[in-house]
């Protein structure tokens, strides 16, 4: 029975990765982005994109992002502290004391 058991659960995983939902197809394309995704996973991918203009979309956007940001390491490289003005953190803490009551 044990044989059975884990034989199942190993055809849905196969099942599950060939009709992978929205989460996981997101996290595939961020993953496909860093190294190579298994066939299984691709082939689900790719069949998912067919029929899914948000994950298409989203697959358009994070490889816009990776793209501008590797076209300008330079920038990438050095953080640049911002910092609020004492006016406008009592701006804030006015807001968020008039919210409160």
């Amino acid at each position: 029975m044990n044989w059975l058991s884990n034989n199942a659960k190993a055809l849905l995983q196969g099942l599950a990765d060939l009709s992978p939902n929205c989460k996981a197809v997101t996290r595939w394309q961020s993953e496909a982005l860093d190294h190579r995704l298994t066939f299984r996973q691709q082939v689900g991918l790719r069949l998912h994109l067919v029929l899914c203009k948000w994950c298409r979309r989203y697959g358009k956007q994070i490889t816009f992002v990776r793209n501008a940001a590797n076209a300008h390491p330079e920038e990438m490289a050095t953080a640049v502290p911002e910092r609020l003005s004492e006016a406008a953190r009592e701006r804030i803490r006015q807001k968020l004391r008039s919210h409160t009551k």
